[in-house]
């Protein structure tokens, strides 16, 4: 129940802000998906203050789970070197946090909804990138969470579950 609560707060607060930044109705999400990709955005430009954890499916959450707990082993047999998870899990991309972040197209809607993730860089637009997140069953029925994110505009970069069963190879 309390998952199901964080993430109905998650939507509130997107759709809060939005109104509050001056957004009109054609800024708003306009289906579910994508007011997730809104949140994704707003949640992965202030990590100390949100764990993007919350939006994960739980599937998803084993995987990031045994993955950190196999970087700490890394970390404590090595300490003085960066172990393949240092730069946190890889929610994008690449690991610099871009000053922009917007949804793009949405394709589907519910679990299986891919919804595009636009960073972008106003002071090198050649910087620009997009990822895409795919979107699951969440942690109570009819909740969504964040099954994988396929890097690259085509998901050809691979993909957050990739990286890290790739990781420790």
């Amino acid at each position: 129940m309390r998952g199901k609560t964080l993430k109905r707060s998650l939507l509130a607060a997107v759709l809060i802000s939005m109104a509050a930044s001056g957004a009109s109705a054609e800024d708003r999400p306009k289906s579910a998906a994508a007011a997730f990709g809104a949140t994704f955005c707003l949640m992965k430009d202030n990590p100390p203050g949100a764990d993007l954890m919350v939006l994960v499916t739980p599937s998803l959450a084993d995987e990031i789970t045994k993955a950190l707990a196999k970087n700490d082993e890394i970390q404590k047999a090595h300490p003085d070197e960066k172990p393949p998870l240092g730069d946190g899990i890889p929610f994008q991309s690449y690991p610099d946090v871009s000053p922009k972040c917007e949804v793009g197209k949405v394709e589907g809607e519910g679990a299986g909804a891919v919804v595009e993730i636009r960073h972008g860089f106003p002071e090198a637009p050649s910087a620009d990138y997009s990822d895409r997140i795919v979107l699951g069953e969440g942690w109570t029925r009819g909740t969504l969470g964040i099954d994988d994110v396929l890097y690259g505009e085509k998901g050809g970069g691979g993909t957050l579950r990739k990286t890290l069963a790739e990781a420790f190879e």
